[in-house]
């Protein structure tokens, strides 16, 4: 029966090999854990899948699962291991694979990832240096492995960090053993995979053959099709490369990653349309145009709305290439469907329902309808651009904005030309569409002087219930917990106040961030922040005071922590009654609060949303790395949440 079960298992994977990309995540949510923690070839299978796909992220939630029911498999515990170096938890792969050289494992793949290890933690705590300890341990690490089994994977990462470090006649003398095992494993089934072909493309450029090395890599990149990861993978150890000898351009031309793209892009005009924004007649050559674009750039992953119009023929374009089409409505679905699709007709409130059923995630930005609230669209297209960026540094490729705009500036929030300006902000490039007259203009992507808007929801087609009390407004939100508050004696309670309280007010004052609302109660701390980067200033400041304190010397226990969880997201704002100061309510506000507990002590942990928020902010200087989708407490639902910290700090 279980191999009958693997069968088909696998047959649905084959079945369904055009829609790989959606289908894999239908498998996941319709798992019987039950059965699947009898066998560990389904989160193997799936996992690898996932992260064949680029889609590093899925892919550690599947290896996570897959360890708690057999945390002592080999496989899973390697590719799980894999999935933390690209989380950026790079401790903890190291602990879990040093354990396992322990218990014996001195396989390549088990030493080979270890070493990466050691090479990621060189990269940033090291800066490059050649001669820095941890780039040694790694080819010490690399070494060790290519003398055991003479393993081509090993070998070519022994060569490459022996050119680094400057030792050129082991480098070249390595190549060229790896150039004589890959050759011969050519001419073996399943003779020249991709590996073994970018193998040989690294291995030539090592030996200064350039020529040869972009021959090798083109075939890689046939080989690899659409398995980002793996082309990511390559990018990464070629622009590393690059840091200590010549790389021809046309080397990195060859190994080019589509953009992952965000999308932002008018409505159809409604029928009392005075000056042609998206006529009807616009709507198949703005298709053309787009389609024409994606498979121009050869564009697999989406980011966008919706709406009637554009939103639509951008989803329904990159679904048609069997694309991932990502769906991000501003708030209920009802209402979105009132506001942004139904007064177009039942024909476009069919092709919307037809993207949503196609979509690989539709999420809804706010819980809650409209109420005639623009800022709620301001608030989702900017999760559409950071998730966007986000999903690009993953895939070690650009993100790009395609608008489809006439121009015009009309001045109200949440519209293409706000999408727009903010992605400019950043630096990155667009392209933008006319569909007044069908014209494409193609950008640089990178001046910051172009102007121009239209709302994303026809005025007249709004609903006219507005708030009555107050709007909302988007903010960011930090709780934080005190480790170990209920194990404090009652005399403490003054040393923690006076001590630690106060050590906290001090910390956040010294961060010049005033924060918008701030309050305290028992052992949790509460603040709202105007922006994003202000509040993972503050967490991150507090997080270091806590670690760098003596709290034996003010009578406190000495391992004293502090978990910190952020959001961002529109909440409502009151002078509220009973304390008769400002307060701010709301589900974000809910959110915020579930996400500290599961924070493991001594971090910074956020929701996507926080991070693709802070992402758009061109002023950023903190690293989000993924930690896997998390179920919130009180039933609350899961989120994928994100580790807060320094770019130069090893997780």
């Amino acid at each position: 029966m279980t191999e009958q079960k693997k069968a088909a298992f696998d047959r649905y994977l084959e079945q369904k090999h055009d829609q790989l990309g959606n289908a894999i995540h239908d498998l996941w949510l319709a798992r019987d854990e039950a059965f699947w923690a009898t066998d560990p070839y389904y989160y193997l299978r799936l996992g690898e899948l996932a992260d064949t796909f680029g889609q590093s992220m899925f892919a550690h939630d599947i290896f996570r699962e897959g360890l708690k029911f057999f945390p002592e498999h080999a496989r899973l515990t390697q590719l799980f291991s894999l999935s933390l170096i690209k989380c950026g938890f790079l401790l903890t792969a190291r602990d879990l694979l040093t354990g396992m050289v322990k218990r014996g494992h001195f396989d390549e793949e088990t030493l080979g990832i270890l070493g990466r290890v050691y090479k990621e933690m060189w990269l940033i705590e090291g800066g490059g240096a050649p001669d820095h300890p941890h780039l040694a341990k790694s080819r010490e690490l690399y070494l060790g492995a290519f003398n055991r089994s003479n393993g081509s994977y090993s070998g070519i990462n022994a060569a490459s960090l022996s050119l680094i470090m400057g030792d050129g006649k082991k480098a070249e003398h390595l190549a060229r053993k790896v150039i004589r095992l890959c050759a011969a494993r050519w001419r073996k089934p399943p003779y020249a995979d991709y590996w073994t072909v970018a193998t040989i493309a690294e291995a030539f450029l090592l030996l200064g053959r350039h020529e040869q090395a972009a021959r090798y890599y083109g075939i890689a990149r046939t080989k690899g099709a659409h398995n980002y990861s793996n082309l990511a993978s390559t990018r990464r150890q070629l622009n590393l490369l690059a840091r200590y000898a010549a790389v021809d351009p046309k080397v990195m031309e060859t190994l080019r990653i589509p953009p992952v793209v965000a999308f932002s892009g008018h409505m159809l005009d409604p029928a009392d349309q005075k000056r042609p924004r998206f006529p009807e007649t616009a709507v198949e050559p703005v298709k053309r145009r787009i389609a024409d674009m994606l498979k121009k750039l050869d564009v697999r992953i989406g980011y966008a709305s919706a709406a009637c119009g554009s939103d639509v023929l951008f989803h329904e374009c990159l679904q048609e290439r069997g694309g991932e089409s990502n769906v991000v409505l501003p708030f209920a679905r009802k209402d979105f469907f009132e506001t942004s699709v139904s007064f177009a007709g039942p024909a476009w409130v069919r092709r919307v329902e037809a993207v949503l059923a196609g979509s690989s995630v539709v999420e809804q930005a706010t819980r809650g309808g409209y109420g005639g609230e623009d800022r709620l669209f301001s608030y989702a297209n900017q999760l559409i651009m950071g998730k966007a960026i986000l999903r690009s540094r993953f895939l070690e490729t650009e993100p790009l904005l395609i608008a489809a705009w006439d121009g015009v500036h009309r001045g109200r929030p949440g519209g293409t030309w706000e999408c727009i300006e903010r992605w400019k902000g950043g630096g990155f490039p667009y392209t933008v569409i006319d569909p007044s007259n069908a014209a494409i203009e193609e950008h640089a992507g990178r001046d910051r002087d172009q102007a121009g808007k239209r709302s994303r929801v026809s005025r007249s087609r709004r609903r006219s219930g507005t708030s009555s009390n107050a709007g909302r407004q988007t903010v960011a939100i930090l709780f934080a917990d005190l480790v170990g508050y209920s194990r404090l004696q009652e005399e403490q309670i003054p040393n923690y106040v006076q001590g630690f309280l106060r050590a906290l007010a001090e910390t956040v004052h010294r961060t010049g961030h005033e924060p918008l609302y701030k309050n305290s109660w028992g052992d949790a701390v509460c603040f709202m922040f105007a922006e994003p980067l202000q509040a993972a200033d503050c967490a991150l400041a507090m997080r270091d005071m806590i670690r760098h304190t003596d709290w034996t010397r003010l009578q406190l226990p000495k391992d004293l922590n502090i978990r910190i969880g952020l959001h961002a997201g529109p909440v409502y704002s009151f002078r509220e009654p009973l304390q008769e100061r400002r307060n701010f309510f709301g589900s974000h506000v809910n959110q915020a609060a579930r996400i500290e507990p599961i924070t493991s002590p001594g971090n910074v942990y956020s929701s996507e949303s926080f991070a693709a928020l802070l992402l758009t902010d061109v002023r950023n200087h903190f690293d989000c790395r993924y930690v896997g989708v998390i179920v919130l407490p009180k039933e609350f639902g899961s989120y994928p949440i994100y580790h807060i910290k320094r770019v130069t700090e090893v997780g």
